[in-house]
């Protein structure tokens, strides 16, 4: 079994440490050695050996209206798909905007070990740069009331960034391009961890 890419974290007196984490980066040749692994469960001891995310109820701030909007829509990136050239039709994708954001509500709240995302390949990868993930049971304001888990920091061509959330118990997932007017294209974005029951 490889090394464990997000392990338990824990604060000095022993509890969960649920502050932001870096996202880690693997490139596109990577990603098709690393599904089995993920799908095993191993990112976090106790997780849950599925993807969370694949097809549940996504939202974005708006839609890419060019060829349709079957190839923007937010349910694209929780399609199972993690082909990176959007034109393909398997990645979400928004107009450009001040702020865009992109949201995912899992129907119940996990304890989630990991939000894994899948960067755009053949074009533009480098606007997911900096990109933040909200975790949390708060719906409101498209779950951008929650706290950050992580950010990207890495806008590499293809690249499959793991944010690591430490078990950050959550219903809502968002992705928020903060300060300033961008695209916000998602390839796939999957989620990892174990059902803790209703959310708030």
């Amino acid at each position: 079994m490889p090394p464990q890419p997000c392990p338990p974290s824990t604060s000095s007196d022993g509890s969960p440490a649920l502050g932001p984490t870096p996202a880690l980066f693997l490139q596109a040749e990577a990603i098709g050695a690393l599904q089995p692994d993920l799908k095993r469960g191993w990112l976090h001891s106790g997780a849950s050996p599925g993807n969370w995310a694949r097809g549940q109820t996504a939202t974005q701030s708006s839609t890419y209206p060019q060829w349709g909007t079957v190839y923007s829509r937010a349910e694209s990136a929780v399609d199972g798909n993690r082909d990176g050239d959007w034109r393909h039709g398997s990645c979400s994708h928004t107009l450009a905007e001040e702020e865009p954001w992109w949201s995912l509500d899992l129907g119940a709240s996990y304890a989630i070990s990991a939000v894994v995302v899948k960067n755009r390949q053949e074009c533009c990868s480098g606007r997911l740069q900096g990109a933040q993930i909200h975790v949390g049971d708060c719906g409101a304001h498209h779950g951008k009331c929650n706290p950050i888990c992580g950010s990207i920091s890495n806008g590499s061509a293809g690249s499959l960034s793991i944010i690591c959330c430490d078990g950050r118990r959550g219903r809502y997932v968002t992705v928020v391009i903060p300060g300033r007017a961008e695209y916000l294209t998602l390839c796939e974005l999957e989620v990892y961890g174990s059902r803790v029951g209703k959310g708030c």
